[in-house]
């Protein structure tokens, strides 16, 4: 998922204020970049550009960072299977729903 596909959040949000503190050269193509560059979709040059910048500005590698433990987190959430009597409550409210506007 690259950074254009990125819903609108807290997290963008941050970056975007960070891009325009002005931390120093590069720093808006670094952020704009940084979701690519976490998920490995950038040509080299562009991803050696990212990571040169990452390893010169500390506020971009402090986003750096958060971005990564976010998409860690999200990951290991996304392995849990919900529980089978989530699954059957969450089946149950649908279908009343349906029966309730007609759509079944």
């Amino acid at each position: 998922m690259s950074a254009r596909d990125e819903p609108e959040s807290t997290t963008a949000l941050h970056l975007t204020e960070h891009a325009s503190s002005g931390c120093g050269t590069g720093c808006a193509d670094a952020l704009d970049r940084l979701f690519e560059y976490l998920d490995s979709e950038l040509v080299a040059p562009d991803a050696d550009r990212v990571r040169a910048h990452l390893a010169e500005c500390q506020g971009c590698l402090e986003e750096f960072d958060v971005e990564a433990v976010v998409k860690k987190i999200v990951r290991r959430s996304c392995q849990e299977a919900a529980p089978a009597e989530l699954r059957v409550r969450i089946h149950e409210r649908l279908v009343s729903l349906r029966v309730r506007e007609g759509t079944v």
